[in-house]
C-alpha cells in the first residue's frame, strides 16, 4: 500500500496548499491563544471563556460551511467555484473543525449532549478521512492490479458477454452444437466447411505495462479443432459458466484461487495438446470473472462510507442546533 505521503499527487499539491495553510493558521492561532489564557487561569478553559467560545462559534461556522458543499453541488451548472478547490477547501478546513471544538469543551465532554455530539463529530470526521483515504490509493491500485476492470454497473452483463464468447468458441473448436438455440445463434448451417482458423475475439483487458495504463485490448485466439477432447471441454464449460456468470456466488471447483489452478492443470492433462490454447482461453476467462468480484468489493469500499458520512454529517448539524439554542437559552 502507498504511504500516507503520495495521498496527496505531486501533481494536486496546489490545490491543498492555500487551505491546508489556512487551516493551519486558524488551529495554531487558537491553540496558542487557548493555552495562554488557561495558564493564566491555572485551569483548562471551557466554552463559557471567551476563547472558549470563539473556538465554539468558528468550529460551527466551520461546519456550516461544510454543509455548503450540497447546495455547491446542486448548482454546479452555475461554475461558482471549481469543485476540486472546494473538496480541498472542505477536507483541510473540516478537519481545522475538530481541535477547534476539542479547545471549546475544554478537553472534557460534559454533559449528555454535548457528549453524543462530540462523538457523532468524531465519528464523522474519522468517516470522511476514511473516505478521503481509500478514495486515493483503491483507484491506484485498482489499475495495477485490476486489467480486467470495467464499468461497475456493466459487470454482469460483460460476464455475460464472455459466457457467449467461450460457448462459440468451443462450438466452432470442438464441433458440438448442444442446442437449438445455439445453432440459431451462431448461424452454423454447414459447419463442416468453416474454417477452423479463423480468428475469434476472446475478451478485452487493459494492457498496463511498467505501471503505465495503455488503453484496453483486445484479445483475439486463432481456434483450433479440438474434438477429440470434446466432451471434456463442455463439461468443463458447464463447471465453469456459473461462476463465470456470476461470480464467487456460484458453486465452481474454481471459485478458490488455488484450487481453480489445479483444477485447470488437471484439465490439461486429460486434454491433448490441440486443446491447450482453449483450456487457456477458459483460465483467462475465469480470471477475469475473478476480478470483477473484487472491483465489487473494492467498489463498496469505495462508496460504502458516503451515505454514513452524511448521515453523520447530518446528525451533527441537527445536534449543534440543538446544543447551541440550550447554550443559549442558559447563557
Amino acid at each position: 500500500m502507498p504511504e500516507f505521503a503520495v495521498l496527496l499527487d505531486r501533481h494536486q499539491i496546489h490545490l491543498h496548499l492555500l487551505p491546508a495553510t489556512v487551516a493551519f493558521a486558524i488551529v495554531l492561532a487558537a491553540t496558542t491563544w487557548y493555552v495562554r489564557d488557561s495558564v493564566a487561569a491555572d485551569r483548562w478553559l471551557g466554552g463559557g471563556s471567551t476563547v472558549g467560545l470563539v473556538c465554539g462559534v468558528t468550529s460551527a461556522l466551520i461546519i456550516a460551511f461544510e454543509m455548503l458543499l450540497w447546495p455547491r453541488k446542486a448548482l454546479r451548472r452555475m461554475r461558482l467555484f471549481p469543485t476540486k478547490y472546494w473538496l480541498a477547501a472542505h477536507l483541510w478546513i473540516g478537519l481545522a473543525s475538530l481541535p477547534l471544538a476539542i479547545l471549546h469543551c475544554g478537553f472534557h465532554l460534559g454533559g449528555y449532549l454535548p457528549a453524543i455530539l462530540m462523538l457523532l463529530f468524531l465519528a464523522t470526521i474519522a468517516s470522511g478521512v476514511y473516505g478521503w483515504t481509500v478514495q486515493n490509493i483503491l483507484p491506484k491500485w485498482m489499475l495495477h492490479n485490476l486489467p480486467a476492470e470495467t464499468i461497475y454497473n456493466q459487470i454482469d452483463h460483460v460476464s455475460g458477454l464472455s459466457v457467449e464468447d467461450v460457448r462459440h468458441m468451443l462450438v466452432v473448436s470442438c464441433g458440438r452444437r448442444p442446442t437449438v438455440e445455439d445453432q440459431l445463434r451462431l448461424d452454423l448451417q454447414g459447419f463442416e466447411d468453416m474454417d477452423m482458423n479463423q480468428t475469434i475475439i476472446i475478451g478485452a483487458v487493459r494492457d498496463a505495462a511498467r505501471g503505465k495504463t495503455t488503453g484496453r485490448t483486445l484479445q483475439t485466439g486463432q481456434v483450433a479443432r479440438a474434438q477429440d477432447d470434446r466432451e471434456r471441454l463442455w463439461t468443463a464449460f458447464d463447471n465453469l459458466e456459473g461462476f463465470l456468470r456470476h461470480g464467487a456466488i456460484a458453486t465452481s471447483p474454481v471459485n478458490d484461487r488455488r484450487e481453480s489452478t489445479i483444477w485447470f492443470n488437471r484439465l490439461r492433462k486429460e486434454c491433448g495438446e490441440e486443446s491447450r490454447n482453449l483450456i487457456d482461453v477458459l483460465e483467462q476467462q475465469v480470471e477475469q470473472r475473478r476480478q470483477f468480484d473484487t472491483q465489487r468489493v473494492v467498489h463498496r469500499w469505495l462508496h460504502g462510507w458516503l451515505p454514513l458520512h452524511v448521515g453523520l454529517s447530518m446528525s451533527v448539524c441537527v445536534l449543534l442546533i440543538v446544543h447551541v439554542w440550550t447554550a443559549l437559552r442558559y447563557w
